[in-house]
């Protein structure tokens, strides 16, 4: 092949308009004739969809239902699910289902017999969309789809990849497929072979199901994962003359996907006679640049590749997942939009032969016709371009590219119904959407013309932007590390960093920068060598002295208003982002943090100034309260007065600014303690806020001692409110002294303390065990379990119970313990040696008291730094100091429980109620957690760390807490003091209002 720069050609639009009309027209007469011929859907098929399309919460409440339904053993099981997701009689549902559930709710018809009734159907909806169950048949798919004169690309469904055996598995599952694949067509007579478009035989695979680490954060790393069991597909498909197509995932995946492909077809040894195939999705609004440089790339290296053009089928969780990190959506929000998209990629693409053949991936009419006049206008045969459906879909349509003379390729999936779930809802969804194309042309809603007009409509032209609501509370924008941007900007700060290490720190007062004799030497937890600086202490002196002007400015700071006050806060959340690549690579070096670990934190602290700001600015003008004629009342907040900030260690930005944020926006001067542990990230803090405005004094950083400095700040005369996050112990300690009243106090101190838990995940029978298994693997071992809020108890339904175990032990051996540094690491050091002793002494005690299930292997373990590998422990008797007490760190007891309900009981048999999580698919037992696990903070169905501010306000209760909650909407209630004001507006009896 020649390398060419790939032009665009000069487009007559209003010419290639008239011939895609056309064009569609013709495949609209065929397709509607081939429609009333074939029996597309099961009549059981046709009734859900028609069910879903009538009512949006039956829509959801049935694609929920068909979710859980692989995960039900028993008949029982499937009956309450029915119940529970259908609970009226009044409700539409199809014939059969309905008068099952009536008649099981009434006794005249078995559980058993129900099950058999609900599975018979939804086995006939799953195989409208899935083509067989195993590898075994799939010749016989080839065959069937081969007489209807199409080829297919095999995809095996399955579990979410997360060990290394599964991806082990799903690579030996995807080479049978190759192999019966390729064995049908040679097989085949070449009579009945039907036309295509490069070679016959094709597999589609998933990149994130080739390896558990493919993670854009480390791009090079997951890219050699994948390469690792990618490259035998790769030589088996040079074997077969085989396409291997790499499907396009997530958006975050996007960018590693397209790296990862470069990189196969730069490689040669032993691919020659392997096609290689990609995927672009329309619907990401940066496609087109996408393209452009995927072409340049190709011409450079005089290299060739197929590009499947979809539209995208991700697109709810993509605007789910960018709302819920502060991104812009990556998608197009309006379809017109993404359609526009898709043609002017289908020119571009089209035009780029013979660097790329073109897979035109569209059940749309228009689309479908747009590409084939497109081709025309450049003289392409067509056999030069193919048009592609999903299994079970468009057959119509199908039936009348074929019979245009164009290769048409089916998607066709292989699998069990089980790991096919989410393949089969997002089928439905698209089935059912109220712009789908399917649904407008099977239902003959829309003329032709409407069909075929090209979407250039006004007001697709119009933003594509949600507009904000009014006063609503934004997200600050986490970093996207799928970007290399942000990667690299993180690595040059760890340079920067390290280039200026061993300064010296003064302590930061109202009098200024002032030296200290007494020294804490940082050191870095993953190489203990490595010291970072000399942080000066505050003595007794100093403290009496910081005390002192915080007292004189308390008046004044109390004094100033609102917008003042805020405006303070709001110039420190700026200088905290300007700092934000520094802080991270701090929080990387001090405490040990990963990547995102420490990018999360400075988040938090950056929005928890803007956060209690706003929350300050709507208190400002009081609450209302009754009025009557003579009087005129109102309800004002006033500062509480001098606040001791003691923050922990291992929230070092977010927990210290949050809590000092909140005193300072309530007109509180503040004295901030800060873990020894963090005092370098504390001084970068401080610095922050006493150059945001703030008067001499209203801020000052005592760093020392906690025994010393923190009980004496807690225990002197002037202070009037402690706000404590850490240990349980501690904070006891410090409630205990602030109930004592010395003779120079006028006050009651007030206490807003949060002290850890023992939290619990309860897994049910009828959990998505991958969501489950990923989900407490995130919760048990981010940030090695130094979290409050990190999961330490996993209590799991028997029925599921050696299954999950045995997922998450092997998920948890593949994570990778080292340097934070390095952004591939998954778990960094513990804090200090004493928490390294600690972690040590309790797998010795578990393997005493229990059976440990998984124990990181210690030869893995970096040699210098306080490393601790994660561990898995079962059989601990519950009231065992393993299963009551915190230990902070990476170790979860594993129970098994009969039922949800004991699963409960044994949750809340604690001394703490700090946060709790339950994955289950029956809408009573989520029901019931609510009502029943008694937490500060419960989380269904998801991770139960990672709390965000003003979205999961954080807190908890008995032991841990107070009952407060940072972040959210009454926090600032515990810094100020509520004032009622009463005055008569009579004289003499008459009113003067």
């Amino acid at each position: 092949m020649t390398a060419r720069p790939a032009s665009q050609p000069s487009w007559d639009l209003a010419a290639l308009e008239t011939r895609t009309q056309a064009i569609g027209q013709a495949l609209l007469t065929c397709a509607r004739h081939e429609h009333a011929q074939l029996s597309v859907l099961n009549r059981w098929t046709a009734q859900v969809l028609a069910w879903c399309l009538a009512d949006p919460d039956v829509k959801s409440r049935m694609l929920r239902f068909i979710d859980a339904l692989p995960s039900l053993r028993r008949p029982a099981d499937v009956a309450r699910h029915v119940v529970d997701y259908f609970p009226a009689e009044s409700m539409r549902l199809p014939a059969a289902l309905r008068l099952g559930a009536q008649a099981a709710r009434r006794g005249l018809l078995t559980r058993g017999a129900l099950s058999s009734l609900v599975r018979q159907l939804s086995e006939q909806i799953a195989r409208q969309f899935i083509a067989e169950s195993s590898a075994q048949g799939a010749g016989r798919a080839v065959r069937q789809l081969a007489a209807r004169g199409a080829t297919c690309s095999l995809d095996v469904l399955g579990e979410q990849v997360l060990t290394e055996a599964e991806a082990d598995a799903y690579v030996a599952q995807c080479r049978t497929l190759l192999e019966r694949c390729a064995q049908a067509y040679q097989a085949m007579p070449d009579a009945a072979a039907p036309i295509a478009c490069g070679p016959r035989p094709n597999l589609s695979i998933k990149p994130s199901a080739l390896t558990p680490r493919f993670d854009p954060i480390s791009p090079d790393q997951s890219a050699q994962r994948a390469m690792r069991r990618l490259i035998p597909l790769l030589e088996d498909a040079a074997r077969y003359g085989a396409t291997i197509n790499l499907d396009m995932e997530q958006y975050e995946l996007r960018d590693l996907t397209l790296a990862l492909t470069k990189r196969l077809l730069l490689r040669e040894q032993g691919l020659a006679g392997a096609s290689l195939g990609l995927v672009i999705q329309a619907y990401l609004c940066d496609a087109e640049p996408v393209v452009e440089e995927l072409l340049g790339w190709l011409a450079h290296h005089e290299r060739a590749v197929t590009v499947r053009l979809v539209k995208g089928a991700y697109w709810d969780s993509e605007v789910a997942r960018a709302q819920q990190f502060g991104w812009s959506a990556p998608v197009h929000l309006r379809k017109t939009a993404t359609d526009a998209a898709f043609e002017r990629l289908t020119r571009r693409l089209l035009s780029a032969a013979p660097l790329v053949t073109v897979a035109v991936a569209s059940h749309n009419v228009r689309s479908v016709a747009h590409a084939m006049a497109a081709a025309e206008r450049l003289g392409l045969a067509k056999d030069q371009l193919e048009f592609q459906f999903l299994f079970g879909m468009g057959d119509a349509l199908q039936a009348a590219v074929v019979q245009q003379g164009y290769p048409v390729r089916v998607y066709t999936p292989i699998g069990e119904l089980i790991p096919g779930m989410a393949y089969l809802v997002r089928r439905i969804l698209e089935n059912t959407s109220n712009e789908s194309f399917l649904r407008q042309e099977s239902l003959r809603e829309r003329s032709v013309e409407e069909l075929l007009r090209a979407p250039y409509t006004p007001e697709s032209a119009a933003s594509d932007a949600p507009a904000a609501a009014p006063g609503a509370w934004r997200v600050e924008p986490f970093l996207d590390f799928s970007k290399p941007q942000p990667r690299e900007a993180v690595m040059e700060a760890l340079r920067q960093v390290r280039s200026h290490l061993g300064q010296r720190y003064r302590l930061l007062t109202g009098d200024g920068a002032i030296d200290t004799p007494e020294l804490w030497t940082a050191t870095n937890p993953a190489r203990p060598s490595e010291a970072l600086g000399d942080v000066c202490c505050a003595g007794p002196a100093e403290l009496q002295r910081a005390v002192s002007l915080a007292a004189a400015a308390q008046a004044q700071w109390a004094r100033t208003p609102v917008r003042e006050r805020t405006a303070c806060l709001r110039r420190a959340a700026d200088r905290l982002r300007e700092m934000r690549h520094t802080l991270i690579a701090w929080e990387i070096l001090e405490v040990g943090k990963t990547w995102r670990e420490a990018d999360a934190d400075v988040l938090e602290a950056i929005e928890y100034l803007d956060y209690y700001s706003q929350q300050m600015e709507e208190l400002a003008s009081g609450r209302p309260v009754a009025q009557v004629a003579g009087e005129r009342n109102a309800y004002r907040y006033v500062p509480r007065g001098l606040a001791v900030v003691i923050a922990p260690w291992n929230f070092p930005c977010a927990i210290l600014t949050g809590m000092t944020a909140a005193a300072l926006a309530a007109g509180n001067a503040v004295l901030m303690k800060p873990a020894e542990r963090s005092s370098i990230l504390a001084w970068h803090v401080a610095r922050a806020l006493i150059a945001s405005g703030f008067p001499p004094g209203v801020v000052q950083c005592l760093p020392g001692s906690g025994e010393r400095i923190g009980s004496a700040l807690v225990r002197h005369p002037a202070t009037r409110v402690v706000l404590f996050t850490g240990s349980k112990a501690v904070g006891l300690s410090i409630a205990q002294a602030c109930a004592q009243v010395t003779p120079e106090q006028r006050f009651v101190k007030h206490v807003v303390a949060e002290m850890g838990g023992k939290n619990a995940i309860v897994v049910d029978a009828d959990a998505d065990l991958d969501a489950a298994v990923a989900g407490t693997l995130r919760s048990a071992f981010g940030y090695g379990g130094q979290k409050c809020s990190a999961a330490s108890r996993v209590i799991v339904h028997r029925d599921v119970y050696d299954r999950f175990v045995q997922r998450l032990a092997a998920a948890t051996d593949r994570l990778v313990v080292g340097d934070p540094a390095d952004p591939d690491t998954d778990l960094g050091p513990l804090i200090e040696p004493s928490a390294q002793q600690r972690l040590r002494q309790a797998a010795e005690r578990a393997a005493r008291v229990g059976t440990v299930a998984y124990r990181y292997p210690s030869e893995r373990l970096p040699g210098e730094g306080w490393f601790v590998g994660p561990a898995l422990v079962t059989e601990v008797p519950h009231s065992d100091a393993l299963a009551q007490e915190e230990l902070f760190g990476p170790l979860v007891c594993l129970f098994r429980v009969n039922t949800f309900e004991e699963g409960l009981a044994l949750a809340n048999d604690t001394a703490y109620a700090l946060t709790g999580g339950v994955y289950t698919r029956l809408p009573s037992h989520l029901e019931q957690a609510i009502r029943t696990f008694d937490v500060g903070n419960l989380y269904l169905n998801r991770p139960i760390t990672g709390a965000m501010v003003g979205r999961q306000p954080f807190g908890g209760h008995k032991l841990s807490g107070l009952g407060t909650k940072a972040g959210g909407p009454d926090y600032l209630f515990q810094l100020l003091l509520p004032k009622t004001i009463c005055t008569n507006t009579t004289r003499h009896g008459m009113p003067l209002e």
